[in-house]
């Protein structure tokens, strides 16, 4: 019996000292936190969307409009018509035999056949560059 009077007493001076320390704690709030008084714009805008997550809807949704209206502004325009590309360089090199014909063009043939004009081709680093940039400008 002594022990369970013991053992009462010291479950009693338990709760009185929980009792005692919860007291003097401060009460947690767990991350809740007094509304902050918006001044200037984000008063305005907080008086429509109250809430960070109705704020952040807002914003994309009007990014959404920009950028869906910038899309169908350029289908409304449409393609800009391409102007005719003035003569190249390359035909004025092609007349004047330093560097080969289109492979389309029937001239092509003859200046394979031609032994003189497809060897100045080939030994001269100058025709090969010419050939190479109007492979580039196609």
């Amino acid at each position: 019996m002594v022990m369970q009077a013991a053992l009462r007493g010291s479950a009693a001076a338990r709760r009185v000292s929980a009792a005692a320390v919860s007291k003097s704690k401060s009460k947690r709030s767990f991350g809740a936190h007094a509304a902050p008084e918006w001044t200037g714009i984000d008063k305005i805008v907080r008086s429509y969307f109250p809430e960070d997550h109705q704020l952040a809807g807002a914003v994309l949704a009007g990014y959404g409009f920009l950028i869906t209206g910038a899309v169908l502004r350029g289908k409304m325009k449409g393609k800009p018509e391409e102007e005719p590309v003035a003569a190249s360089t390359a035909a004025a090199a092609t007349s004047s035999g330093d560097i080969p014909p289109s492979v389309e063009s029937a001239d092509f043939e003859a200046f394979l056949n031609n032994d003189a004009a497809f060897g100045k081709f080939l030994e001269s680093e100058e025709s090969m560059m010419k050939w190479v940039d109007t492979l580039s400008q196609d």
